[in-house]
């Protein structure tokens, strides 16, 4: 795949260069590099592009509907098979003792199978099945110069299962 055909196809996805890095998890300058011939795209990233194109219907008819989060910028999602609705979504600054805090509340809440998260006028009431998926994520991405980390903890469950996985623990 040369630039120039990476272009067009950003463009006919109606992407611009911040979407078209977000969707591919790469850097914004990265992925600039290969529009304008300064590195070379991975195959890998070919592969993701072409999975773009396939799926052109989909994301223009997410775009259509117009999903937006509380930023109200349309949310550019791909999916393969399956749909993901954002029933609630925040991020906040705040210091590590209050993150502890709401941690330790959501921990009491969801060892009592039910919570519910607000913020501003958006409210989400959760009931909560005995068995859980935890999964649990360490990341490191270099952005403008500045390496950011991250640790993410997902809590999962199917509707109506009782699946529950094994896993990490801490040490």
């Amino acid at each position: 795949m040369t630039p120039e055909e990476l272009k067009k196809i950003r463009l006919s996805l109606g992407f611009s260069i911040k979407d078209m890095s977000d969707v591919l998890g790469t850097p914004y300058r990265t992925y600039q590099d290969w529009e304008l011939g300064n590195r070379r795209i991975p195959g890998v990233c070919q592969v993701a592009v072409e999975c773009l194109i396939r799926c052109k219907s989909a994301l223009k008819a997410r775009r259509k509907k117009g999903l937006k989060s509380k930023h109200k910028k349309i949310k550019k999602e791909v999916y393969i098979m399956g749909r993901e609705v954002i029933l609630f979504e925040t991020e906040e600054r705040k210091t590590n003792a209050e993150v502890a805090s709401f941690l330790r509340l959501l921990a009491d809440k969801i060892e009592a199978g039910s919570l519910t998260l607000k913020s501003g006028g958006n409210e989400v009431s959760l009931s909560l099945p005995q068995n859980l998926i935890l999964e649990t994520k360490v990341e490191e991405e270099e952005k403008k110069g500045k390496l950011k980390k991250s640790l993410e903890i997902e809590i999962e469950w199917i509707a109506g299962g009782s699946e529950a996985g094994e896993g990490v623990e801490l040490a």
